[in-house]
């Protein structure tokens, strides 16, 4: 089974970085590591693969993949989810409002102080975990996590993909996993075998 896992993660992260490039009008020291994940997500939101993100394609093309996996009002939940987020976190003050974004603008970003508390952080995760959570039950199978990869595009073989965010093995993901993994993702400069929460796109 860790053999299956490693290999799913590689597929993560078979796109190296030149953060040295990537980075360069940015002040923070990221590891490559780091960058090369969020230029993972960042390529799972642009879908036309032309190096900018749009609001369409964050807000509006996320939608419309929730809505083919997800009951109407599940699905309108995560538009507001995901429109609050690009207000957030792209298209701020600190953007000038720009409803496209690069992947260096989107890495800029990173520097800037966002006014969400630690304490949101969290539940903003557990919201959208609750999306996810067809039969309200507090915990995921695998039918529900598919859906979660359905929505961010994944192409990867999904049970080895659960498996690594499952870390109690119990063969469901529960609220305090996915919220471990999320942050592990987008606030920690090292290596996670839970990096693959968004699945892959290899």
């Amino acid at each position: 089974m860790v053999s299956i896992k490693l290999i799913s993660l590689l597929l993560l992260f078979a796109v190296l970085v030149d953060s040295s490039s990537v980075l360069k009008n940015t002040n923070r020291n990221f590891s490559s590591y780091w960058v090369t994940k969020y230029k993972a997500f960042f390529d799972i939101i642009d879908v036309d693969e032309d190096g900018i993100v749009t609001e369409e394609e964050y807000v509006g093309l996320t939608t419309k993949r929730a809505q083919k996996v997800l009951p109407s009002w599940r699905a309108l939940a995560m538009n507001g989810m995901y429109s609050n987020a690009f207000r957030v976190w792209w298209s701020n003050k600190h953007t000038n409002y720009k409803t496209n974004i690069t992947l260096e603008e989107f890495l800029q970003e990173s520097e800037i102080d966002i006014p969400i508390t630690i304490k949101e952080v969290p539940e903003l995760t557990s919201d959208l975990f609750g999306t996810f959570d067809i039969d309200c039950d507090g915990k995921w199978t695998v039918d529900e996590y598919s859906k979660f990869l359905f929505v961010f595009r994944n192409a990867a073989e999904i049970q080895p993909i659960f498996d690594a965010i499952d870390q109690n093995a119990n063969g469901f993901l529960d609220a305090e996993e996915f919220i471990s993994a999320w942050d592990l993702y987008w606030y920690h400069q090292n290596f996670s075998t839970t990096d693959i929460i968004f699945g892959s796109r290899a």
